[in-house]
């Protein structure tokens, strides 16, 4: 049987809270992972009294984005997968906080973005890596566009710059600092607040400001076109060999 790549902790209704807990991975986005987070957000939607989803990692990496394994055959499904799962936590009526406090690596800033709120601890870093390995953040780019605006965003794709927990609250990418007090600052907030209000306050927030619409088709005909270069399989390889990546 295969090992869980969560743990879930429904103990504290109307609270739900999965840690991504494969530091071997360095909680990479894998096939695996991907079907356990829509799961458990599927179930978490469908259970009555359920309001909050918290998403966290153990480890010093909260996500190192998607796994870059079977780029010859899956990666197709994998990145329409990371697609649905970000459109999934933007669009879910609970109310999704990412609370991070280790290292955010491409799709891993994307799932923390996709979030209504972002809680940083003193470890936090997010950092945009793709094109360091000839990729582009096709899944990621429009959301986290929706957060800091487009150009930022498209700067910090283009120059891979590291942010680091309170510069990612100054950019718009996190809300706030503080950790697990911070979290619970954010907690406290929410249940002291009517739960029917929250839900239509995120229906009307995604009126006035749409989620990007998942586009499958453009984001495979553009890393289409990065995995079709040989230039990046061998820059790939070579990031493996260094032991950079999985």
């Amino acid at each position: 049987m295969a090992l869980s790549r969560i743990a879930v902790d429904r103990s504290r209704p109307p609270v739900v809270r999965v840690t991504l807990d494969s530091e071997a991975t360095g909680n990479r986005l894998d096939e695996p992972m991907l079907a356990e987070l829509t799961a458990v957000l599927d179930e978490a939607e469908a259970t009555p009294g359920v309001r909050v989803f918290v998403l966290d990692a153990v480890g010093d990496t909260f996500c190192a984005g998607w796994a870059l394994d079977a780029l010859e055959s899956a990666w197709r499904e994998r990145i329409a997968a990371v697609g649905g799962l970000l459109t999934r936590l933007m669009a879910s009526p609970l109310i999704t906080i990412a609370s991070v406090d280790g290292a955010a690596l491409g799709g891993g800033v994307g799932l923390a973005a996709a979030c209504d709120q972002v809680v940083v601890g003193e470890h936090a870093t997010f950092r945009m890596t793709e094109v360091l390995l000839g990729l582009i953040p096709a899944a990621i780019l429009p959301v986290v566009a929706r957060r800091v605006g487009g150009h930022r965003a498209y700067g910090l794709a283009l120059t891979a710059r590291e942010l680091s927990g309170p510069e990612a609250v100054e950019a718009g990418l996190a809300d706030r600092q503080g950790g697990k007090a911070g979290l619970r600052r954010i907690l406290l907030a929410l249940r002291a607040a009517d739960p029917a209000a929250l839900v239509a306050l995120k229906q009307y927030y995604a009126e006035l400001v749409p989620a990007p619409a998942q586009q499958e088709e453009l984001f495979i005909e553009a890393l289409g076109r990065r995995l079709a270069d040989p230039q990046v399989h061998r820059r790939l390889a070579e990031f493996r060999e260094q032991g950079l990546i999985a």
